[in-house]
């Protein structure tokens, strides 16, 4: 009786964790998937100032092979429109303003960005009694932008299986072939490529009946064509302009990133779960990262759930980033006015709602969720910044609706 109701507790505990990512391959260790699961989902991606906008397809089927594998496919399609930053300049009286232009002028789309992008992938699972192990990889492809990647992952689980380590280890090989434009003086045979690797190292600890922990450690390396070539940098003596030279950066980027995570489970809460996360993150461009996310997961009635959470997140700029740059490109080995390397921080806050249904013929279960997310980004949000200028300062609304079915 006691050893059911640890059981039951720890089930209990599980599934709460269930909805963090990082935690998904620590509670599959050493369970094989017995249901047939389909799954949808749909995303609209909507940036302020008329800024970039992104309708995302995704769609993922996986099914047991026998008593011990079980073998996944994932299908994602990205339909992006919009225009982007692609400069900063200076006025008469010194002041920065971004300057927005679409990447593609010359597309069906007229002088906006109007890009597709495809993305297959698929893996195998094989679970042992106290561990699984997963390989996979995946191809995908836009105008000017091909990756192919490989990936696997070990969990192995211990300590009656309160303890879990994870083992992880990616490659990805892409190849950036720009489109000729007004913003991009390469022509057409212009190609490049780049390599990346990522490693990580992690445990997740069952505390008590409810309460889990989880560290993460990963270190990840790239090399190759790192620069943006769809970015300028503008170059000015004092106030006034002197010369345009595009995106330029180091040709290797070394990061690692440490990631805690906390669950608890409140029972006398109707099964309420509390989610606490903090990630840091630092690189030899000098971008040092905090992340800090707080969710709360409650189940309501008939098996609905609400789920809200909040986020906060800065950065440090970049060695090689400025807004504008002084002086002449020749005294410079790397430079960028990209806003995603400047000092900033990001405020976000999202809500999702969820409902199961089950021992619904012929499903064993359906589950419907939707949600909405928005997001401000501004250089005075910056831990420390804020006598920072706000010039590049943007926000953005994601709306999604997904749903899961079992069989």
């Amino acid at each position: 009786m006691k050893a059911n109701k640890k059981h039951n507790t720890l089930a209990q505990l599980t599934c709460a964790a269930l909805a963090l990512p990082g935690l998904m391959q620590t509670a599959a260790a050493g369970r094989v998937e017995d249901t047939y699961n389909a799954d949808f989902q749909y995303g609209h991606y909507s940036e302020s100032n008329q800024r970039m906008k992104v309708d995302i397809f995704e769609g993922a089927l996986s099914a047991p092979v026998g008593k011990s594998l079980t073998a996944s496919v994932n299908l994602v399609r990205d339909m992006i429109s919009g225009a982007s930053p692609i400069y900063n300049e200076k006025d008469a009286q010194g002041q920065v303003h971004q300057v927005i232009s679409g990447a593609s002028p010359s597309s069906s789309c007229g002088s906006s960005i109007c890009e597709q992008r495809d993305a297959l992938s698929s893996g195998l699972t094989y679970f042992l009694d106290s561990a699984s192990i997963n390989v996979g990889g995946g191809f995908s492809r836009e105008q000017d932008y091909t990756s192919r990647y490989f990936n696997t992952t070990m969990s192995l689980d211990l300590n009656k299986k309160l303890t879990t380590l994870n083992l992880g280890a990616s490659a990805a090989f892409d190849e950036i072939a720009p489109s000729p434009s007004i913003w991009n003086s390469r022509n057409s045979d212009f190609n490049s490529h780049k390599t990346s690797q990522q490693y990580l190292l992690g445990v997740a600890q069952v505390i008590d009946k409810d309460s889990l922990v989880q560290s993460n450690i990963s270190f990840g390396y790239q090399s190759g064509f790192l620069s943006d070539p769809y970015k300028w940098v503008a170059f000015y003596n004092g106030n006034n302009f002197s010369d345009f030279q595009q995106d330029k950066r180091p040709g290797q980027k070394f990061q690692w990133a440490w990631l805690n995570q906390y669950v608890r489970h409140f029972g006398q809460l109707n099964d309420a779960a509390l989610h606490l996360d903090y990630r840091f993150s630092t690189d030899d461009w000098g971008v040092n990262a905090h992340t800090f996310e707080a969710g709360w997961h409650q189940p309501i009635v008939d098996d609905w759930q609400i789920i809200s959470r909040v986020r906060y997140y800065s950065q440090d700029q970049a060695d090689f980033y400025q807004s504008v740059f002084s002086g002449d490109s020749a005294n410079y080995a790397a430079y960028s006015s990209d806003y995603r390397l400047a000092g900033f921080g990001a405020i976000s806050g999202g809500i999702k709602l969820s409902k199961e249904i089950n021992q619904i013929k012929p499903f064993s279960q359906l589950k419907f969720q939707t949600g909405f997310e928005y997001y401000n980004h501004k250089g005075s949000y910056e831990l420390g910044g804020s006598h920072r200028t706000n010039f590049d300062s943007f926000s953005y609304c994601l709306v999604t609706a997904s749903f899961n079915l079992k069989f």
